[in-house]
């Protein structure tokens, strides 16, 4: 390339200097105008969605579209305003950039190369998209990629009628055994619920937060997934169902869908029993299936309840009342409250009830103590009847229905992929259901789906706009086609990095 000499704004008066600058930053304001605003159109497709896709993204679009906003008004209004004040003196050409001359060096020749056999670099792009196509749609699909939190939520469920001393044995005992692998740092375990409305946990659905180690102290060759399978190994015990998550997206998968997993299968009816049975039917269809992990169902029954009946003949007979033997069972297992206690700022409610091993075993209940009048001490069981009943263990309904749900993770393999394996097995063996009952997904699919029904909508009338744009831009159909032929080329160059980055 012939290097150009080096000129100097002296050599040109002050008026054709700053027309000369006028025209250049018209041509280079309209370009930039209307590639910021195609820019900015290909982004607003999210500000559309809705739920957490929208909570997530949207921050991310409004924060570019007002960067990409301010370089817009500095291309166009204060960029023009500095050249006329600063571009003055020596004006290098282009061909005396050593950065500039390196990068045309290497793409001059390829430039020239494409031009040359123009043809076949249409077909060979052509071919490759062809080409792509089995293997785009045999890609699988995701609602978001899943985030690396740096911490795992381990949420084993036990049998509805487990004890208070054995659901705290099982988490210590799980918590011990988590500890001993090298890679994690803390485990944070409870059992049951606090007390608050928001979290409706029972006793048999224990959560232990697993705080992990930076990952540069890991052993070696070791990922997330083959350390959660090595703990998996590790906490198996009979009766207990594990399953693995991690805290933030479990805790957003609770609020906005209320199934703790990634995935829920809800089954909708008037029957508890019957949405059980069904429940189990459809455990059973979805065993097996790849990519398919920490399957379950939600427990409907086997809940124990203390069941005490007042015998009014008996109670008549000793000359007691309905409402002196409620407040001794109240007193004895709910706890009566006394009075408050004061130490220092802080407040304190003293109650009264029997110690645990005489609340822990039905026959002790029986033999509480009740002072009568003019029989003496007789014992509960002389003027009720204790007994252990069975009944669901926690009550789920949603829009006015029963629900049962049979829970999953999906690890190993896209949500999309397994989601889809599993519907056609529950089509081909619940092809009918009985009267009054339905099934649906839930969990992190119906976001999936949720989402692409609406960008079905939004992306065609996106791309209309953009086409529209660049028509308007260029004032030739021709041209407009040929940018957005780049699109294509461009979903292949997603697929390749998808494939690099699993």
């Amino acid at each position: 390339m012939e290097k150009q000499r080096i000129g100097n704004t002296k050599e040109l008066s002050e008026e054709e200097r700053i027309k000369i600058i006028e025209r250049s930053s018209r041509t280079v304001g309209r370009a930039v105008f209307f590639s910021i605003l195609v820019t900015l159109i290909s982004f607003s497709p999210i500000l559309f969605l809705e739920g957490q896709e929208k909570k997530m993204f949207s921050p991310l679009v409004w924060t570019k579209t007002f960067t990409m906003i301010g370089s817009a008004i500095i291309a166009l209004f204060v960029v023009p305003m500095l050249l006329r004040s600063l571009m003055k003196g020596k004006l290098i050409p282009e061909s005396r950039n050593p950065v500039a001359n390196f990068f045309i060096k290497i793409y001059s020749p390829v430039l020239r190369l494409c031009q040359h056999w123009k043809k076949t670099v249409i077909a060979i792009a052509a071919l490759i998209v062809v080409g792509s196509i089995p293997f785009v749609v045999r890609l699988g699909s995701e609602f978001m990629p899943p985030l690396d939190e740096g911490s795992l939520l381990f949420m084993p469920v036990t049998l509805p009628d487990v004890s208070n001393n054995e659901a705290k044995r099982i988490l210590q005992v799980q918590d011990k055994l988590i500890m001993s692998v090298p890679e994690v740092e803390n485990v944070l375990g409870k059992a049951g619920r606090a007390y608050t409305a928001t979290d409706n946990a029972p006793v048999s659905m224990i959560e232990s937060i697993v705080v992990l180690k930076p990952q540069s102290e890991w052993r070696k060759g070791m990922t997330t997934e083959k350390l959660i399978s090595e703990l998996n190994e590790k906490v198996q015990i009979p009766g207990v169902t594990s399953g693995w998550t991690q805290p933030i997206i479990n805790r957003i998968n609770m609020l906005s869908t209320g199934v703790r997993t990634d995935i829920g299968v809800k089954i909708y009816g008037q029957n508890l029993d019957t949405i059980y049975n069904l429940s189990r039917q459809i455990e059973k269809s979805l065993k097996g299936i790849d990519g398919l992990a920490d399957l379950y169902v939600e427990q409907l029954t086997g809940g124990k309840y203390l069941d005490i009946r007042i015998n009014r003949e008996e109670i008549a007979r000793y000359n007691l009342s309905i409402e002196e033997v409620n407040m001794l069972i109240e007193m004895a297992l709910g706890g009566m409250p006394l009075t408050n206690t004061i130490e220092g700022r802080q407040r304190f409610s003293v109650s009264i009830r029997l110690a645990q091993d005489f609340r822990s075993d039905i026959e002790e209940i029986k033999r509480t103590p009740l002072q009568t009048s003019g029989y003496g001490v007789i014992p509960l069981s002389a003027v009720a009847d204790v007994e252990i009943s069975e009944g669901p263990p926690m009550i789920n309904s949603e829009n006015a229905m029963l629900r049962g749900t049979v829970l999953f993770n999906v690890r190993g393999r896209d949500m999309g992929s397994v989601v889809g394996d599993a519907k056609k097995r529950i089509d081909a063996d619940f092809q009918k259901l009985p009267k009054g009952y339905f099934i649906e997904w839930s969990g992190q699919y119906e976001n999936k789906v949720r989402a692409e029904n609406r960008l079905k909508i939004i992306i065609p009338i996106t791309l209309l706009i953009i086409a529209f744009v660049l028509y308007f831009t260029f004032h030739s159909v021709k041209e407009m086609v040929i940018v957005l032929s780049s699109i294509p080329i461009a979903l292949i160059g997603g697929y390749i990095q998808c494939i690099f980055s699993m």
